[in-house]
């Protein structure tokens, strides 16, 4: 099996700024196709191997324009998100 190449910390650091770059982009197209996406199903697939009810604190890494979070909410939890592109944050 052939070795994957380490990245020192400048070509990481290119990598997020590419995607994130990518992902400023797209922002708007990004949530106009989400917005009206039923997440219940993944999001009751998630709870159910959770430990416990609301109030739940649940990270949400990437969270885009907040559509999970706002669905975690309307259930009782407490999310926090976390998002790296200033568009899709707006």
């Amino acid at each position: 099996m052939a070795k994957t190449p380490k990245l020192n910390a400048h070509d990481l650091e290119a990598v997020a700024d590419l995607t994130l770059q990518h992902y400023d982009e797209r922002a708007e197209n990004f949530r106009e196709g989400t917005l009206r996406h039923d997440v219940s199903q993944n999001i009751a697939a998630l709870l159910q191997y959770i430990d416990g009810g609301p109030p739940l604190v649940i990270l949400d890494f990437g969270c885009g324009p907040g559509r999970d979070l706002k669905a975690f909410a309307e259930l009782g939890h407490a999310p926090i998100g976390l998002e790296g592109s200033a568009r899709m944050g707006a």
